[in-house]
């Protein structure tokens, strides 16, 4: 989430976001310049939904939200994210939960 304020910090604004998604109890992994979180889609679009509130309710005027949604069956034994990829436990990629 990327927040247009009139003023303020904007990186203090999307700490409060990240709050909501830790607050979630979705699996999730803070990075750099995105949060992944796993879990069921609809569930997701609403812990979204509420990460934007929060921007709004913290003074943005606006917010820009990108999102990536990976979907698979349960067929696909083979997938391109790591976390289905034998990672061991100590770099696993999801935390909180």
């Amino acid at each position: 989430m990327i927040p247009r304020l009139k003023q303020g910090n904007n990186f203090e604004v999307v700490d409060k976001a990240i709050t909501v998604v830790k607050a979630a109890n979705v699996p999730y992994q803070v990075g750099a310049m995105e949060t992944t979180m796993k879990g069921e889609l609809n569930h997701l679009l609403e812990i979204v939904k509420d990460a934007q509130q929060t921007c709004f309710d913290a003074g943005a005027l606006e917010v820009i939200t990108n999102i990536k949604i990976h979907s698979k069956t349960e067929s696909a034994t083979d997938t391109f994210c790591t976390y289905d990829r034998g990672v061991p436990p100590e770099n696993h990629m999801f935390v909180g939960k």
